[in-house]
């Protein structure tokens, strides 16, 4: 498994999710440090990814996922952060605060590449590749970035607000029941609760 890593302004957004952030993580057509060339196309689009932790750490726990998107110059993460885990949240924390300094990297494997000349250097085209995951790094080898991060205010407590539901039906930042069903049934008893005071 090979890693390639790639680096500039960065955007802080307010609307989204928290922890959502965009990274490009490779430039195409573009000679990097290892003499290689990726090709556009070379990433499949809608590939969900892995997001790691700081530099390729695979023998730690992913700190969040993405999925991959490309267009003609570049290949690019939708990630999000799980910020319900220390690393998550640390991670997190270190990407916003580094903004136009940190730069990215990926894991991958070589599906088809060929062997050619750009700018009269010898290179490698690298034509397709499979990738394992995305990693925030310190120096990479090409044009890498952050292109925007969610922010986000904790609450008093620390705890960061999820969206999703549990398993009985409720949003579990807001506690209201989502299940229509649950919905009825709750609105009745806060009837009965009514009738029974008066």
């Amino acid at each position: 498994m090979k890693t390639k890593t790639f680096q500039a302004p960065m955007e802080i957004k307010t609307d989204g999710e928290p922890g959502e952030f965009r990274a490009t993580f490779s430039t195409f057509n573009v000679i990097d440090k290892d003499n290689d060339v990726t090709l556009p196309g070379a990433f499949k689009d809608g590939a969900a990814v892995r997001i790691s932790y700081w530099g390729h750490r695979w023998q730690d726990l992913p700190v969040g996922r993405g999925v991959i998107h490309q267009d003609g110059t570049r290949a690019f993460v939708d990630g999000r952060f799980f910020l319900d885990t220390t690393a998550g949240k640390e991670t997190y924390l270190t990407v916003k605060g580094l903004g136009d300094l940190q730069e990215w990297s990926y894991g991958y494997d070589v599906l088809n590449s060929e062997l050619g000349k750009q700018d009269g250097r010898d290179v490698r085209f690298l034509k397709e590749l499979a990738v394992a995951e995305v990693s925030p790094v310190m120096l990479g080898a090409g044009i890498t970035m952050t292109d925007s991060i969610k922010d986000f205010a904790e609450h008093p407590s620390g705890a960061v607000p999820q969206k999703s539901e549990d398993d009985h039906g409720h949003d579990r930042a807001s506690d209201t029941p989502t299940n229509p069903l649950l919905s009825v049934i709750a609105s009745q008893v806060e009837k009965l609760r009514f009738e029974v005071e008066l």
